[in-house]
Parts: C-alpha cells; sequence; structure tokens
C-alpha cells in the first residue's frame, strides 16, 4: 500500500504515523463486535463416585486394585466374578451356598460412575464355565460340536438399567478365549432399558421361541453378533446354543475353524442392578456332528441316497436306518453322508456330490421345518409315497407344504 502524502511542491513528505491512529481503533472495535469468538465452555468437574463400603461375609466385590474377583462354585465346575470392566463405582455378588448360581447384592453402577459410556454397560456379573482349556467340555472346534445346551434360572428386578444375557465366546486357538480377539455372541432373554448393538437382521427361531438378530458393525477381528428374545423371559431350559452357533457361522459373525470356549450367564448393567440373582445355571456339550436320519413329516418316509439309475440322485425311501439313510449336519450348513454332500444345483432337484464350501451346499432349517437352501432359497420337497423304493425327491419354492417339512438328527 503506497503512503499518504501532503499536496505541495518538493520531495512528498509522509504524514507522521499518530494520523491513522482513529481509523485503526474504529476497526479494531469494529472487528471486536462483527467477528466470531471463541466461546469456552466452563470445565464442569466431574461427577463424583462414592465406592461402595468394603465387602461383607460371603460377598465377591470387585475394587480398585481387582476388578475381577471369581470364586469357583459347583464344585469347581463353574466360576462366578462380579466382572465390573467399564465402571468405578463398585458391584458386590454372593455366592448362593456355593451352587452354580449368584446375587448381585450391591451395586455403585450409574451412568456417573461409568468409565467409558460409548464402550458399553459398566459390569457384567456372571457365572461362567471354566476358562482354563481342558478344565470341563471346553473347547470344541465349532465344526464338530455335536450338541450344546445350556439351562438357566433368574431372578430379575424392574428398576435399573440392564440385561439378562448369555455371552458366548469362541476363540481362533484351541490353547486360549482371548476376549478381545475372539467372536463374541450374546442372547439376550430381557432388555430392560437397553436393546443390542447393530443393525437388525431378521430373527431366528430355537427352541420354540423367536430371537431378533442384530449383526454389530464388524471393525476388528472381535465380532458381535446378539439374539434377543422376542418375548422376554426369565428361564430357559435345555437353551440349543449350537442352533445359534449355527446361524452366526453361516451370517459370518463366528469363524467355521474356530473354537467354542466359554460360555456364560449374567446382566449387562448399567445402572443398579442389586437383586438381580442367578438362580440355577447348567451346560453340557460334546464334540461330534449330528447324525442320523432325516425323516419327512409325511410318515414312514426318510432322506435316502439309494436310487436305483443315478447314485447321486436324492429320494424319500421308508425309514429302515440304513447307511444311505444316515446324515451328518455341520455346523457349516452342510448335509453330508460317506464323503459327498447335499447340493441344489439349480436343475429342479438335489443331487449327492463332492462337498465343497459354496452356498449351494449350505442347508438351513426354517422355522416351519423346511431344509432350505441358502444359494437357490428353495425347500426340499418330498413328492408323497410310492409302491417301490425310494421316490426322488425336488427343489420347490418354499412355501410350507406338509411335503416340505423334515426333521433333522438332533
Amino acid at each position: 500500500m503506497a503512503h499518504p502524502v501532503v499536496p505541495g511542491t518538493g520531495r512528498p513528505r509522509l504524514r507522521p504515523w499518530w494520523w491513522l491512529a482513529p481509523s485503526i481503533a474504529i476497526v479494531l472495535a469494529l472487528c471486536a463486535v462483527l467477528l466470531p469468538q471463541d466461546r469456552q465452555e466452563p470445565t464442569r468437574a466431574a461427577p463424583a463416585v462414592t465406592p461402595l463400603p468394603a465387602a461383607t461375609a460371603g460377598e465377591i466385590c470387585s475394587t480398585g486394585d481387582n476388578r475381577y474377583p471369581s470364586q469357583a462354585v459347583d464344585s469347581g465346575r463353574y466360576l462366578i466374578n462380579p466382572n465390573e470392566w467399564n465402571a468405578t463405582g463398585g458391584l458386590c455378588i454372593s455366592s448362593t451356598d456355593g451352587g452354580p448360581g449368584f446375587r448381585v447384592t450391591r451395586s455403585g453402577i450409574s451412568p456417573a460412575s461409568l468409565t467409558d459410556p460409548d464402550r458399553g454397560p459398566g459390569a457384567y456379573p456372571h457365572i461362567s464355565t471354566q476358562l482354563q482349556p481342558g478344565t470341563g467340555p471346553l473347547p470344541i472346534a465349532v465344526n464338530n460340536l455335536r450338541y450344546a445346551t445350556s439351562s438357566w434360572r433368574t431372578t430379575q428386578v424392574d428398576d435399573g438399567v440392564y440385561n439378562a444375557s448369555y455371552d458366548v465366546w469362541y476363540s481362533n486357538s484351541r490353547t486360549s478365549c482371548s476376549f478381545t480377539e475372539s467372536a463374541e455372541l450374546m442372547i439376550w432373554l430381557r432388555g430392560n432399558g437397553k436393546t443390542p448393538f447393530g443393525q437388525q437382521a431378521g430373527e431366528l427361531r430355537a427352541g420354540g421361541a423367536s430371537y431378533r438378530v442384530y449383526q454389530a458393525p464388524k471393525k476388528s477381528s472381535h465380532t458381535l453378533i446378539t439374539y434377543e428374545m422376542a418375548t422376554s423371559a426369565t428361564s430357559v431350559t435345555d437353551l440349543d446354543l449350537r442352533a445359534f452357533t449355527r446361524d452366526a457361522v453361516q451370517r459370518g459373525y463366528v469363524p467355521a475353524g474356530s473354537y467354542l470356549c466359554a460360555v456364560q450367564a449374567g446382566f449387562e448393567i448399567w445402572a443398579g442392578g442389586a437383586g438381580l440373582s442367578s438362580d440355577s445355571f447348567s451346560f453340557q456339550a460334546a464334540a461330534g456332528q449330528p447324525s442320523g436320519a432325516i425323516t419327512s413329516a409325511v410318515p414312514g418316509r426318510c432322506l435316502d441316497s439309494r436310487m436305483t439309475d443315478d447314485p447321486a440322485l436324492l429320494g424319500a425311501g421308508t425309514c429302515d436306518g440304513s447307511p444311505a439313510q444316515t446324515w451328518t449336519m455341520g455346523d457349516d450348513g452342510s448335509i453330508g453322508q460317506s464323503g459327498r454332500c447335499v447340493e441344489d444345483p439349480d436343475i429342479g432337484f438335489p443331487v449327492l456330490t463332492g462337498c465343497t464350501s459354496r452356498p449351494d451346499q449350505r442347508w438351513r432349517v426354517t422355522p416351519a421345518g423346511q431344509l432350505a437352501n441358502q444359494d437357490t432359497g428353495r425347500c426340499i420337497e418330498n413328492p408323497g409315497a410310492s409302491t417301490g423304493g425310494a421316490t426322488q425327491v425336488r427343489m420347490r419354492p418354499c412355501d410350507g407344504r406338509t411335503a416340505q417339512e423334515w426333521h433333522p438328527p438332533a
């Protein structure tokens, strides 16, 4: 910018700097009024959290030095733990005379005590299978899980924010059960003030009950899928954990090559929780695939691999317990026999051929008992009885008719 000058003869003479002082003052005043200001919010002190008094006789309490104290119960078969992993208010539980249960006696869990509200609940007091490999039936390879069932009875309260839930873990290693890396499957019996994390993705029917499925975003090796009971319950009997495992494998949330390494049952607590009780708990599991006859709802007929004109064809024959009517149900959704698997090649009927990992060899049992192919969406149908041997089965759009109902081996 050129300096201002005074008119006259000779060399221009600069005006003194103070000539601009009034203008500068006006500009500064306007800037102070018109320019946006960075407003500083007053500093807010974190709410004070008063820790719970020390544990009394018979209580197990989390402390600042030990957030995860555990105690063996039921002759060492299970562990109970207050597990205050995301809060500082304190939580105490007591065992039920050394039996397979516990009760939340005191809780300091509240929104103010949560360490990170975005990470989830403040605590998960629970009963668990033993976590040391080889001290119980676990671990068992998912692709060799014959059965896994659990019964659980609870006492629930109306106040507080919590859920009553199973937490089932699947590790990629037979020798460890790392909760930060393993796949996680939750089964909610009740959500009191909370809903599962993730996007709802259909339903699963298991053991006569319906469950809403919630799939969390996959951001790391640790995945989470949740099944919430459509109708809340306080107990379950012989809950088929294999059915949930199989569904989670098919949805890509549990690796088919992983190991079922821990089963826990308890209460995720965001606030309150005193009075919640796990009154009884049991878990059973065994290795080996379910194997046996696949019976039709048409009386006396079973899925049969003996078709006289073609060994690749399948039929519905008179049930006789023969090897040709013995099928193995894989957790990956396969239906196999003697190293071959049932496939829907989209030609109008299923065939028995070499096992692959393709979706056309993956099947699911629908709530109506149909065997639906994951690739084509069609169901295996029994056309009816014949006077001779097996009658060839066919693939048809799923419509719920009796001819499409089958009962796989348990």
